[in-house]
C-alpha cells in the first residue's frame, strides 16, 4: 500500500481539548499515554456530556441525534422513521405533549431543514474527533489505553462513522490497519460503511485481507493486539466474512434507497404539476371574475392606464374610495367606447385604402 495513503505512525498526535483535559486529570504519569483511562466515573460522565448533542438535535422518541428530522403538527421535531412507526402503531397523540394530533398522515410531514443542517454539522464535528482517535490507535499499533471508551462514546453520541481523513481512510480503515478488530467490530455495529475506498482504491475488505496475510507471514496463525488480547487468524477470517456479509446488505440498502429516492422524486414532481395546474385554474377564475370589461388580466386599480410600477405591484394598489368609484367606472366605460370607435375608424381606413 502506498505510503501516502496512510499516516505515519511516528508522527505526533495532537489530541483534542477534551482528551487533553482527561489526560491531565489522570495524572502526569499518563501524560505520554494516548486516550488514558478515566480516573473515575465523574471524569467519564464529564467527557460524555461534552460530546453529547444539544437537546434540540435529539429525537424525543429515539433519544438519538436526528438524521431525517420532520415537523409534526404538535410543533416538535422527530426522526421521520420513528414518527412514522409511532403513527403506524395507531397512536394519534403527540409523543411529547400527549395532546391529540389533528392529522397523523406520514405524507403531511414536513422536513425540518434547519434542524437537519445543524444535526449534520454536529455529526461531522464528532466524526472528525472520531477519526483523530482512530488515527492515534493506528499509529500506536492498535493500542488504546481507555479500552475504546472514547470511540464508543463518540459513536453513541452520533459521530459520523464514515468520516474521511488523510489518504481517504475512514475510521474503520484505520482500526483494521491497527489490528484492533475488537474496536472495528464496534464501528460495524453502528453501520460503518464497508464499501468505501481510500485513495489507494482499497475498501475495508481488501484492507482486512491484506492485514491477515501480513499477520500470517510474520507471526503464524496467532498474534497479540496492542491490548494484549490474543487474536487468531480464524478471528480475522470471521471478521472478513462479516465484512462481506455487510457489503451485501449495504448494496441491497443502497439499491432500495435509490428506488425510494426515485419514487419520492416522481411523487414530488407529480405534486408540483398538480399544484401548478390548480394555480393556473385559480388564476384564470380570478381573471374572469374581475375583468368583465375587457381589461385583460389586470385587477381593478386606480386609473385606466397603469404605470409600470402599477403593473408590477397591481395587487398592492388599493381600490378607489366609495365616493369616486361610480365616477371611475363611468370614465372607464367612456374611454372603452372611445377606443373601440377609434379602432374601428382605423380599421375601416386601412380596408378602404
Amino acid at each position: 500500500m502506498p505510503a501516502s495513503t496512510l499516516p505515519a505512525r511516528t508522527l505526533p498526535i495532537h489530541s483534542n481539548n477534551d482528551d487533553d483535559e482527561a489526560s491531565q486529570s489522570s495524572g502526569r504519569s499518563n501524560a505520554s499515554s494516548f486516550c488514558p483511562p478515566f480516573p473515575n466515573d465523574e471524569a467519564l460522565d464529564a467527557y460524555l456530556a461534552s460530546i453529547a448533542p444539544p437537546r434540540e438535535l435529539i429525537c424525543p422518541i429515539t433519544q438519538e441525534l436526528l438524521r431525517d428530522p420532520v415537523l409534526c403538527s404538535d410543533g416538535h421535531t422527530y426522526e421521520r422513521s420513528s414518527l412514522v412507526t409511532w403513527f403506524g402503531m395507531g397512536r394519534n397523540r403527540s409523543p411529547v405533549t400527549n395532546s391529540l394530533l389533528e392529522d397523523t398522515s406520514p405524507n403531511l410531514l414536513v422536513p425540518n431543514l434547519a434542524v437537519g443542517s445543524m444535526a449534520n454539522l454536529h455529526r461531522e464535528k464528532l466524526g472528525k474527533r472520531l477519526w483523530s482517535v482512530c488515527e492515534g490507535v493506528y499509529r500506536r499499533g492498535g493500542r488504546c489505553d481507555d479500552g475504546g471508551v472514547r470511540i464508543e462514546g463518540l459513536v453513541d453520541a452520533g459521530a459520523d462513522v464514515n468520516a474521511r481523513g488523510v489518504g481517504g481512510n475512514t475510521p474503520l480503515h484505520l482500526l483494521i490497519l491497527s489490528g484492533n478488530i475488537h474496536l472495528a467490530v464496534h464501528l460495524l455495529n453502528h453501520d460503518a460503511n464497508v464499501t468505501l475506498t481510500n485513495d489507494a482504491g482499497l475498501d475495508c475488505i481488501a484492507t482486512a485481507e491484506d492485514m491477515m496475510q501480513k499477520i500470517q507471514r510474520r507471526r503464524g496463525n496467532v498474534s497479540n493486539d496492542a491490548t494484549g488480547q490474543v487474536v487468531h487468524v480464524a478471528e480475522w477470517r470471521d471478521f472478513i466474512e462479516e465484512l462481506k456479509r455487510r457489503e451485501t446488505l449495504e448494496k441491497a440498502r443502497m439499491e432500495a434507497r435509490e428506488r425510494a429516492r426515485t419514487q419520492a422524486n416522481e411523487e414530488h414532481r407529480e405534486r408540483q404539476r398538480t399544484l401548478a395546474s390548480n394555480a393556473r385554474s385559480n388564476s384564470n377564475s380570478d381573471a374572469n371574475a374581475t375583468n368583465e370589461r375587457g381589461l385583460g388580466r389586470l385587477e381593478d386599480g386606480i386609473g385606466y392606464f397603469p404605470s409600470l410600477a402599477a403593473l408590477q405591484f397591481q395587487s398592492s394598489i388599493p381600490g378607489p374610495s366609495p365616493s369616486v368609484a361610480p365616477y371611475e367606472i363611468k370614465e372607464k366605460e367612456r374611454l372603452d367606447r372611445i377606443l373601440k370607435i377609434v379602432g374601428g375608424i382605423v380599421l375601416l381606413y386601412f380596408l378602404l385604402s
